[in-house]
């Protein structure tokens, strides 16, 4: 009797640990696809409208700077330069980045609008600074800067009062500027561009073109100023 007793009693035993067993390897499953779940997102659809405007931005970056100005003649064969600027920015506040794409040459704004690619700006240094050696946004404002021996050069663009704006400024003439195609003086051009306050980390960095892996494929996320 005694026997038959132990051997129920160890049955009980068994059966109730097993059972323990097997709930406990289920809640640390549980909490460990969880945890992925957690880790791994689903990505994010992209709206039609932002699907339209990175098509169409991806066709001018396509074209190797093909509608880039070259006032200069200094821009070779091969259009855009080896190392260039490439950026997006919502100037307009209308939830469509613009794109900014140039080299030390020149620099092109466009913009998505109405279903359509439009250009809104052509920038480069005055004639006698010619080259692009700096480039900072800031304040919503996008600034290049020509150094010279004697001072800088510098070419501003903005977005207010419902249109953009576009303004010149050399330290050469401490007096003048061209604000808005307008002549204009210093003060009123630094109150648009603050160039008194140009920040470090607000300049951009050329991006280094390699021929070799062909066309370029832009990573919209990296690639916001």
């Amino acid at each position: 009797m005694n026997k038959h007793l132990f051997l129920f009693c160890f049955l009980i035993l068994s059966l109730t640990g097993c059972a323990d067993s097997n709930m406990t390897g289920g809640t640390v499953l549980q909490s460990d696809e969880n945890q992925v779940s957690n880790m791994v997102q689903e990505p994010v659809a992209l709206t039609e409208e932002e699907i339209n405007w990175q098509t169409a931005y991806r066709e001018i970056i396509d074209q190797g700077g093909g509608h880039l100005p070259d006032p200069y003649q200094l821009r070779g064969e091969d259009g855009l330069n080896s190392s260039f600027y490439l950026g997006i920015h919502d100037f307009n506040g209308d939830g469509i980045p613009e794109l900014i794409l140039g080299d030390g040459i020149s620099i092109s704004v466009y913009t998505y609008l109405n279903h359509g690619l439009e250009k809104v700006a052509d920038l480069y240094e005055p004639e006698g600074w010619y080259m692009i050696h700096e480039l900072y946004i800031q304040n919503n404002c996008l600034i290049l800067v020509s150094n010279g021996s004697d001072g800088c050069g510098y070419v501003g663009f903005t977005y207010g009062d419902g249109s953009y704006l576009t303004g010149k400024y050399n330290d050469l003439s401490p007096d003048q500027s061209v604000l808005g195609g307008e002549d204009s003086g210093f003060k009123e051009f630094n109150n648009v561009f603050h160039i008194t306050e140009l920040r470090e980390d607000s300049r951009k960095s050329l991006i280094k073109r390699n021929k070799e892996r062909g066309e370029i494929i832009p990573d919209w996320a990296m690639l916001i100023w």
